[in-house]
């Protein structure tokens, strides 16, 4: 249902700027990925609805993380979805559509971000990546 979101707002702005009069279209002097560049690399500007809900969502990921007792935004979600758990290690198939949102950019924050264990909460010993590029239930499976 939610997935066709974003091709539907690309059909409408795309129409904007090919649809012709008459029932004839306008010639595409430019793909639509080259379009949403920044107007410095020679685009219009336009925004990319998947990059920005995904970058949206990944600040919800970076304020979770964070876990600043005054956001009472993220006390809600944590009440609502965490229980007793940590965030790190939730379902990610539970929930309203954008946790599930949330839950997806989650894995995709952890590839590049660094994090002080600290006292161990917010970590997985086994599935996040410690030394190599994978992690250690991958590198140490008859361990694991």
């Amino acid at each position: 249902m939610f997935t066709n979101t974003h091709q539907e707002m690309d059909t409408i702005r795309s129409n904007f700027f090919w649809g012709g009069t008459d029932e004839k279209a306008k010639y595409h002097m430019m793909r639509w990925e080259h379009l949403c560049l920044p107007k410095d690399y020679g685009g219009l500007g336009i925004i990319n609805t998947r990059i920005m809900n995904e970058a949206l969502l990944a600040k919800w990921v970076w304020r979770l993380y964070k876990a600043d007792p005054d956001d009472t935004c993220c006390m809600f979600l944590k009440t609502e979805y965490c229980a007793a758990k940590s965030f790190v290690s939730l379902d990610e198939r539970k929930g309203s559509q954008f946790w599930k949102g949330v839950m997806k950019m989650r894995k995709k924050l952890k590839w590049g971000a660094t994090f002080k264990v600290g006292n161990g909460k917010n970590v997985l010993f086994w599935e996040d990546t410690w030394v190599s590029e994978v992690p250690l239930k991958l590198t140490f499976p008859k361990i694991y």
